[in-house]
């Protein structure tokens, strides 16, 4: 009775005695299939059990009850396994003998298999990095000069779909602030796994799909995930001839929620890496272009961008990223440079007026020191699933030391010298920038219902000293001359206080279908204190010249009320709508107490954007935007400037704010099958109250008076294209890409009214070979710029540029590689210097030092035939001018650098 009791108690437990089944699966030949989903299931019930075998091919079960069980495994490639098992009831601890998958073979039509290279979205074009063979030592730079539709000039300027790239982002954040010319020379090409150009119409239209005006042109680097979890970086030190030299550091961090980089550079070779300025332009003359107010971009010809002068630089940088929570982010940047930049300008120009032609010789040198902070800061907030908060802080603070000297003369229809001497400049100034940006946006419980705003406080100003003393000779008819001094000191404060205010509401009118409301404010005054002085160098003293001085205030205010239409679907999306755009605005004179009368303007504007990805890789989107743009201080500074007698500048009041149309026309394709791809747009732009300067001559001698008034009829029209076709997997590759630009520029001079046409065209065919150890390449680029002033310009001005380029990198045994590039540039029709034609030659060889260190050792030589020049046409109203600019020359260098990579515990 005792045993039968004790029996009977102990029956649930050895019912509920639970074991543990492990086992490991392999292939055929015994090597571990990790990833393989294992199923088990017991006969008799409902539940099945599931895992996954890792690293090792292992898995394990834990809380079985049943002894008989079936365990499942299928997978992709094999047969699926079906094992049927059964043990005592007592062993709780099972070891299943090794599990081997047998391969499924099916013979199918041979096909090649993988990811498209190339895949079109509605504003995105995004390009698959291993698509797109480079070398392992290559930089972001080298992979985007393989990718169809970008192209990238010498001075690292990046252009895509006919846009200049203006910012480039790295995981979706700022990296130093958007440089450009860093990311891509500091970033290896082998840690990207996509490469997205992206239509960016700013931070309100990511988070509210409501897009307004012409978007920038950006690229987001996006690295791979085995990537994103390491060092790397390098070291370089390189000395050569003529004293050059170069010494970088860089070394960059990364992991899934912290990123942090820091980079210096020193150099005389002209490579300075870091942004030196604040985005607002720069006075570098950039290769074979039309120029003028209403130019439009368009493919360059590869000397485009070039820096001119010699420039020794010396920066440094750290970037830094921090996420935190679930979707916040800490990131920005800080950048230092200073640079030092010495040159000269050959300058011949030519002005047509109706009745008689001047040209004026001049030879420009420049010596330019200077320095500067940028620091750019962004804080992602979100305090719920709801709600976002993004707080974007920027500080920017430049000086400089410029000292010019010109040195002129005047010929009245190129024959009869009518003025000659010269002029000093020396400038020093100072420009503090701040600013902030704060965005919220507000998601409703209603899907599709959206709140958001944006508020924009900046504070700039500009502080400047000039001494400038000239020499004129002026001649008469008959030979005599007069001479005249002139010695002023120029001195101007400057400040400028900017707010602004975007509102936008969205309302769902169905699933697909939104009314978008927007409201922008934005009110800017600007002070001005321009004061000239007689400076006699003698007695030290400085006279104020008051009819050369005022104190000038701007207040300037406009608006914009937008009502949209917008549908959303799949495979296209359109929006309809109307804004009214109301300007406004005020000047005053504050010496003599006077107010000018008000400038009041309101525009209708009509929105209209339709974007269809019709078909797989195919796209076309076609806009239309109008938009106000305020003259500058200077323009409307009602104070002559004669600092150059000869050319005199006067600012004008009563300017209109210019008012643009702008319509625009994209198709993209690419086709999969194929490889090859084919981008192509147009674009149109039409200006009412465009401002130009009025030119007057004053006088017999060459010299003008320039004042700034409003002009109806100005336009422009450009359009490019780029067609990409690969061949054996991208062993070969053929570019053909092209673009034209025309310009109707309406002009006064003398206060008559006239106009200036021009014309650029490029075209450009190259070639592309690539295996394990060869690439090389060749092209040829045409550039016509043709211009013709309907004044007393007989003829068309026509300026053709040919490029013959050619690149070779091979390796060789030893660890050994050599690479050149050759440039052969025929000019025609310069009237600057006699045509000439330039042989540019660069070649390197490079070995690996250590065979298991990445320690390099490099010998270059730069434009080895000592033919490094610059040729640049410009048109602008009644002129057009040929500049002869100065270039770093021939050196040669001896480099030693040091890279690493360390990505997820590997080399």
């Amino acid at each position: 009775l005792l045993i039968l009791f004790l029996l009977l108690c102990n029956a649930p437990l050895l019912a509920q005695q639970t074991r543990q089944v492990q086992g490991s699966v392999t292939d055929t030949t015994h090597k571990p299939l990790p990833g393989l989903v294992i199923k088990l299931y017991t006969p008799g019930l409902k539940d099945t059990l599931s895992t996954f075998s890792d690293t090792n091919g292992s898995f394990n079960f834990s809380g079985l009850a049943a002894s008989k069980f079936v365990i499942i495994i299928s997978a992709m490639g094999y047969t699926t396994y079906e094992g049927h098992y059964s043990f005592a009831v007592t062993e709780t601890n099972i070891k299943l003998a090794e599990i081997t998958m047998v391969s499924s073979i099916k013979t199918l039509q041979e096909v090649v298999i993988g990811i498209a290279p190339v895949i079109i979205k509605t504003d995105t074009i995004e390009y698959k990095a291993d698509s797109f063979k480079v070398k392992t030592d290559a930089y972001v730079e080298d992979l985007l000069k393989k990718l169809p539709g970008v192209q990238v000039n010498k001075n690292g300027e990046v252009t895509a779909q006919g846009k200049k790239v203006t910012k480039i982002k790295v995981n979706g954040k700022d990296f130093f602030g958007g440089d450009v010319r860093n990311a891509t020379q500091q970033l290896p090409a082998n840690i990207i796994d996509k490469v997205q150009v992206i239509d960016d119409y700013g931070d309100v239209a990511a988070t509210t799909g409501i897009k307004n005006g012409e978007p920038d042109k950006i690229i987001n680097l996006q690295f791979k995930k085995d990537k994103n979890n390491g060092f790397f970086g390098k070291v370089e030190a390189g000395y050569g001839t003529s004293n050059s030299y170069k010494a970088a550091v860089s070394n960059n961090y990364f992991n899934e929620k912290t990123q942090f980089s820091v980079i210096a550079n020193s150099n005389n070779i002209n490579n300075g890496i870091l942004a030196t300025s604040n985005n607002k332009g720069s006075n570098a003359l950039s290769g074979l272009a039309i120029t003028g107010s209403n130019a439009a971009a368009g493919a360059q010809p590869s000397r485009s961008g070039v820096p001119e002068g010699i420039t020794t630089s010396h920066s440094v940088g750290t970037n830094f990223r921090i996420d935190f929570g679930k979707k916040n982010s800490f990131y920005g940047s800080y950048n230092f440079g200073q640079r030092n930049t010495y040159g000269f300008r050959e300058i011949f120009r030519q002005f047509f007026y109706p009745t008689v032609n001047y040209v004026n010789n001049q030879r420009f040198e420049y010596n330019n020191y200077g320095y500067n902070h940028q620091a750019n800061l962004n804080l992602e907030f979100y305090p719920d699933s709801f709600s976002y908060f993004k707080i974007s802080p920027t500080f920017y603070y430049n000086t400089s030391n410029n000292n010019n000297i010109t040195s002129f003369n005047y010929f009245k229809d190129a024959a009869i010298k009518t003025s000659e001497g010269y002029l000093r400049d020396t400038t020093k100034s100072s420009t503090p920038d701040l600013g902030a940006n704060i965005l919220y946006n507000l998601r409703f419980r209603k899907k599709g219902r959206n709140l958001s705003f944006t508020l924009g406080l900046g504070i700039s100003g500009s502080n400047s000293k000039t001494n400038r003393p000239g020499f004129s000779r002026i001649y008469d008819t008959q030979g005599a001359y007069s001479d005249s001094y002139q010695n002023q000191l120029i001195k101007q404060e400057n400040s400028n206080n900017n707010n602004n205010f975007y509102l936008a509401y969205t309302e769902p009118l169905g699933k697909k279908k939104f009314i978008d409301f927007t409201y922008f404010s934005n009110y800017t005054q600007i002070y001005n204190n321009y004061k000239t002085f007689n400076h006699d160098p003698v007695a030290g003293t400085d006279s104020l010249l008051a009819y050369l001085s005022n104190q000038f205030i701007n207040r300037y205010e406009n608006k914009r009320v937008g009502l949209n239409v917008r549908t959303v679907k799949k495979k296209f999306n359109y929006t309809i709508g109307v804004s009214i755009l109301p300007v406004s605005f005020k000047n005053y004179l504050n010496e003599k107490d006077t107010a000018f009368s008000s400038v009041h303007n309101i525009n209708i504007s009509p929105l209209a954007r339709f974007t269809s990805t019709y078909a797989q890789n195919k796209s076309i989107s076609i806009s239309y935007n109008g938009n106000t743009r305020r003259p500058s201080y200077l323009q409307l500074q009602p104070v002559r400037n004669i600092s150059n007698p000869q050319y005199q500048t006067e600012g004008n009041p009563g300017l209109k704010p210019e008012f643009f149309h702008s319509v625009s026309l994209s198709f993209n394709k690419f086709n999969s099958l194929l490889g090859s791809t084919f981008f192509t747009g147009l674009n149109l732009f039409v200006v009412q109250n465009k401002i130009v300067n009025n030119t007057i001559l004053l006088g017999n001698n060459g010299a003008q008076l320039n004042r700034p008034q409003n002009i109806n009829g100005g336009y422009s029209a450009s359009g490019f294209y780029n067609l990409s076709k690969p061949y054996k997997l991208n062993k070969y590759i053929f570019r053909l890409n092209g673009s034209v630009n025309y310009n109707h520029d309406p002009i006064f001079v003398n206060s008559e009214r006239a106009a200036n046409t021009s014309w650029f065209i490029a075209q450009e065919l190259s070639f592309s070979y690539n295996t394990d150890w060869i690439e090389l390449g060749a092209g040829a680029n045409y550039g016509l710029a043709a211009s013709k002033n309907l004044l007393n310009q007989p003829n068309r001005i026509n300026f053709t540029t040919w490029v013959f380029s050619h690149d070779f990198k091979i390796e060789l045994p030893g660890n050994l590689v050599w690479r050149y590039d050759i440039e052969y540039i025929i000019n025609k029709a310069l009237t600057a210097a006699p045509d000439k034609n330039i042989v540019l030659f660069n070649s390197i060889i490079e070995k690996k030092i250590l065979k298991k260190k990445p320690l390099y050792l490099s010998m270059a030589g730069y434009n080895i035939f000592n033919q490094n020049t610059a040729y640049n046409r410009q048109v602008s109203g009644n002129a057009f001018t040929d500049v002869h600019s100065l270039q770093l020359n021939r050196y040669f260098l001896i480099t030693f650098s040091y890279r690493w990579n360390k990505f997820n515990g590997k080399q």
